[in-house]
């Protein structure tokens, strides 16, 4: 039997945040059998809420829970637990939603939520109690999380939330709170649920299927057993099939009032001109270009197209005016958007999986289950082609300048590297021929090229996650006064990432070398060729997990408000990663590894024996006291003990208080103690006016001029100690009338000992020193390794490409904000009205140094290096409405994220002052005034409606982002990549969206 937690007179639904509210009827965890209809009914009422060891007979908990059920993923038209979880407004900065997943972040193809804004890492997701096998690779190479895609959805009976830190009863990672996915018990029939969507851009489509079939019925036959499954399809949408800002990477028509326009980025176009006449975006286009060359692998000629014919490789002729010809080096070219061409905005992706569960009575007093689960989630995404000249990532940067063409080429023909430059040898006029690629062959002249391979970069992620678990629970003595738990579980999940069309510089060397390697007419290229220059790289990576768990628990005595219940419990579990590097160093020939693949790995294995307690005391009727705690020891040396108290306050019907006090602790993920060298992106843009004479050095050209993204490389520091936390809450639910409700809730977490990165300040200090004097170790544990050469001034001193670090516990953060919710119900006759509103508001996210300096991320940008510059809102919030009579229902929700601050505070920008912030992600036209300083709020509004036919037939239909809201223009967000926030914008990026369905039940 399911017993209800939304009760009158705040029984149960009105202790928990108005989210759990607008579930309709959400549902706790089932009784224990009981051997007599008298005992089950007297316990009808027993359950266990997350955050808790304790069985009780309602839902009231000194913390805030959020229940999202089953039902209510379909009233609001949402598919799937990811979708569900990342549509909270406690979901904060750090997220990973689905619109990162284009092959630009580290954890392609998961998705996880970020409670409160303490990232992914400190936010802790179990099934069914109980923890899963992490995503085997990190969230910007360090952060260790479970993947939301792997949870089966069609099985999921509701999601409990809590937004309190757990550390004391589920350990480590639960600092920000605990995201527990509680499946079904049982199913008896047959239930099949399919449905197809499609934007109204004509893209995007979607198609799924589940099927489950149960039978037996635990109360009367004393059995049951399901399977279940499912698979899902989505379709890539390309960034060439939406509006402008979104679809191209020439941005030089986007002006001001002034007549200043914006500078086209290097990152998404090839030989623009910027609104000034200036040239913009890449010198390195898909249609080569060759000039004669010096030894010093500089040019001697203007350079030229190899090709003129720019149809072919996808490009646009273009003569670029003398403001853009950089000083003649370049005349006639093909211009090509790769963005158009090439990006995707949101992966192709396909889920299949299967779920069963069977559950039986043991004897009259007892219950036993066991489940299993398997998924597998596929996706696609593509980036534009790979560019030569480049270089290598850390470790030991390998860096090529210039791609030189020798003179003569020949089947003998070798390639080694002398300062930066390929240089080939054993070819000449007896054994070669004059080499086709290079025009100046016949005059003795080599020639150097600059284009890109031919084909775009692509990434495909295969993640297979299985999980078996098993448990029974029961009670024992001569009045049950026993109770007890028992669980095991084991999981694992083998992550294969294949990338492919990237580059190995040697490789292409040795085609250069040869002739081999058609620059001229690349789709001539044979496959033999290209599997030499640009193999397949395919990684595979997997995460281990197993654990045993037992609990006990008992009333002691009696209270003058009740019997004081104690809980005690044990665990042992072990982890373990196997997250090889796809791009390893390799000192003896270090021209031998790809261009662009990251060089990120890690590998360790430990396990965790633990004990906990909790203790429920009901003081008096109107207050009650908790207290729980746990103490974790972990293999690899640390240990913990993590206390937690709360109280509850109900001093009349209508009102109850509660409150929370506790510790938390997170210890070094695998990559951030041991992680081989892990480098993300930041935009970086160097000051003119401050470094007059750097630029000058280089001309003042786009080499300089223009923003791009330097590398931020981190290593594993096996000196790391765990991160510490300090939480408290305390919230009030009130309930003036039946079907009235509101709730409002404090919360408040302090980290020290924050495992980051290098400060703004030292980063500061080391680029400064690099671009005036070309110090690459001026300040201590910081080293500035350059980029490529600038092609047209080689002696200069080259852009800083990677700032080194490695990962520290120097800094302390505080989150602190308040929760909002409302409910109310209402009969109008034959409708009923039910409306909820759930919001969160962020007070202060302040981050404070080693050296004392504070930096506030609220209402900012940042901290970018936790988010990727997705930005901290100071507000999130949803309003569902619902109106039902008979069997139709019709809901209508509506999202909105607030506006903030385009300042980087962590990357030097400062909150508030715009023209301060310009290349601390704030961009800026060509006459100097900032682009954007601030990005207005982003709203979204859903509709869905349901129709139930018969009582074995039922058809609904959904309109997502129903007023086809655009995404906001924001040239500053996740390094400048895609013009929008794909944290916050990515379902308005989608458009409006149509989703028409059915559901069979027998």
């Amino acid at each position: 039997m399911k017993t209800t937690i939304q009760k009158a007179a705040l029984r149960g639904a009105t202790s928990l945040t108005a989210f759990a509210l607008l579930c309709g009827t959400a549902h706790a965890q089932d009784a224990a059998p009981q051997k007599s209809e008298e005992a089950a009914s007297d316990d009808s009422n027993v359950i266990i809420v997350t955050g808790s060891l304790l069985r009780r007979t309602d839902a009231e908990t000194a913390s805030p829970v959020t229940v999202i059920s089953a039902d209510n993923f379909e009233q609001r038209g949402i598919n799937t637990a990811a979708e569900a979880l990342q549509r909270l407004s406690a979901n904060g900065s750090g997220t990973i939603s689905e619109g990162w997943n284009n092959g630009n972040n580290f954890a392609a193809g998961a998705n996880a939520i970020s409670l409160r804004g303490l990232t992914v890492q400190n936010t802790l997701t179990i099934v069914d109690g109980m923890r899963m096998a992490m995503y085997p690779v990190a969230d910007d190479g360090h952060r260790n999380f479970v993947d939301l895609n792997s949870i089966p959805d069609a099985v999921i009976d509701r999601i409990e939330v809590v937004k309190d830190g757990a550390s004391s009863t589920y350990g480590a990672d639960a600092v920000a709170g605990v995201v527990n996915v509680i499946t079904k018990k049982q199913v008896q029939g047959i239930h099949a649920n399919v449905s197809n969507g499609i934007s109204d851009h004509g893209d995007g489509s979607e198609q799924r299927l589940d099927l489950t079939v149960g039978h037996g019925d635990l109360e009367t036959d004393g059995f049951n057993f399901y399977v279940s499954g499912m698979y899902r399809k989505n379709e890539e949408i390309w960034a060439r099939n939406r509006g402008d800002k979104f679809n191209t990477g020439y941005l030089g028509n986007i002006c001001n009032d002034n007549g200043g326009c914006m500078k086209t980025p290097t990152r998404w176009y090839a030989f623009g001109v910027n609104g000034d006449g200036s040239l913009g975006g890449s010198t390195i286009p898909l249609a080569p270009l060759v000039a004669a060359s010096n030894a010093a692998g500089g040019n001697t000629t203007p350079y030229q197209l190899l090709n003129p014919d720019c149809a072919a490789f996808n490009s646009t002729p273009t003569s670029l005016p003398a403001s853009a010809s950089s000083s003649g080096r370049y005349g006639n070219v093909c211009s090509a958007d790769l963005k158009n061409l090439y990006a995707t905005l949101r992966p192709e992706t396909k889920r299949y999986g299967f779920a069963g569960r069977a559950t039986v009575k043991v004897g009259e007093k007892a219950e036993a289950f066991v489940s299993v689960d398997w998924t597998k989630t596929s996706t696609y995404s593509q980036l534009s082609p790979a560019a030569f000249p480049n270089a290598t990532p850390p470790p030991s940067s390998a860096t090529w300048a210039s791609v030189v063409l020798p003179v003569y080429v020949c089947s003998a023909g070798t390639a080694t590297f002398v300062n930066n430059l390929n240089v080939s040898s054993g070819c000449n006029a007896a054994n070669g021929t004059l080499n086709p690629n290079n025009p100046f062959a016949a005059s003795g002249q080599t020639a150097i090229i600059r284009g890109r391979y031919d084909k775009p970069q692509t990434v495909e992620t295969g993640a297979r996650s299985m999980r078996v678990q098993a448990g029974i629970n029961g009670t024992f003595g001569s009045d049950d006064e026993w109770a007890y738990t028992v669980g095991a579980t084991a999981s694992e999940v083998q992550l294969t990432r294949t990338s492919r069309n990237y580059l190995i510089p040697q490789r292409l060397a040795d085609m250069v070398a040869t002739g081999e390697y058609n620059f001229a007419a690349p789709w001539l290229n044979s496959q033999e060729v290209r599997d030499y220059v640009a193999p397949v790289n395919r990684k595979v990576s997997t995460s281990k997990l197993w654990q045993v768990e037992g609990t006990i628990q008992r009333a002691l005595f009696e209270l003058p408000g009740g019997s004081l219940q104690v809980a005690v419990g044990a665990s042992y579990r072990k982890e373990s990663l196997d997250d090889q590097s796809a791009n390893p160093q390799n000192d003896a020939a270090p021209y031998d590894r790809y261009f662009t693949i990251n060089a990120v790995g890690a590998a360790g294995s430990r396990n965790v024996k633990s004990a906990f307690y909790d203790i429920s005391a009901p003081i008096i009727d109107q207050v009650e006291l908790s207290a729980s705690g746990r103490y974790d020891k972990y293999s690899s040396g640390q240990s913990n003990f993590s206390p937690k108290f709360g109280i509850k306050i109900k001093p009349i019907e209508q009102v109850l208080l509660r409150g929370t006090w506790s510790k938390g602790f997170r210890i070094p993920s695998f990559n951030e103690a041991y992680g081989l060298p892990t480098t993300g992106y930041a935009n970086f843009k160097i000051d003119c006016t401050t470094y007059a004479a750097y630029c000058a050095s280089h001309d003042n050209n786009n080499y300089v001029s223009a923003a791009y993204n330097i590398g931020r490389t981190g290593t594993g520091n096996p000196d790391l100690k765990p991160e510490k936390s300090t939480s408290y809450t305390f919230g009030a639910v009130f309930e003036p009338m039946r079907n009235v409700s509101f709730t409002v809730d404090y919360f408040r977490t302090k980290i020290k000992g924050i495992i980051g990165g290098v400060s703004a300040e030292d980063q500061d200090a080391a680029l400064d020193a690099y671009l005036r004097t070309g110090a690459t170790n001026a300040v201590t544990g910081v080293t500035i390794r350059p980029l490529n050469p600038d092609p047209d001034n080689l002696t200069a001193i080259a852009n800083p490409g990677f700032i080194e670090y490695s990962y520290n516990n120097s800094d302390s953060q505080v989150v602190e904000g308040i929760d909002f919710g409302a409910n109310i119900s209402y009969d109008f006759g034959p409708v009923t009205w039910t409306s909820n509103l759930d919001a969160s508001y962020l007070i202060k996210y302040e981050l404070t140094r080693a050296t004392g300096t504070k930096e506030r991320y609220d209402g900012s940008l940042s901290p970018c290096d936790y988010t990727s510059c997705s930005g901290s809102p100071k507000w999130r919030g949803s309003w569902q409405n619902t109106f039902t009579m008979g069997k139709v229902s019709l809901t209508g929700t509506a999202y909105y994220t607030h506006g903030y601050d385009l300042a980087s505070v962590d990357y030097s920008g400062v909150k508030g002052d715009c023209a301060a912030s310009v290349g601390a992600s704030v961009v800026e036209y060509d006459d100097g005034t900032p682009v954007k300083c601030k990005v207005g709020a982003q709203w979204n509004f859903d509709i869905a409606a349901n129709v139930q036919v018969s009582d074995n037939f039922s058809i609904y239909a959904n309109i997502l982002n129903a007023f086809a809201i655009k995404p906001k223009f924001d040239p500053s967000a996740a390094y400048s990549i895609f013009n929008y926030n794909p944290a916050w914008g990515q379902a308005n990026m989608v458009g409006r969206y149509f989703r028409l369905g059915a559901k069979v039940d027998f």
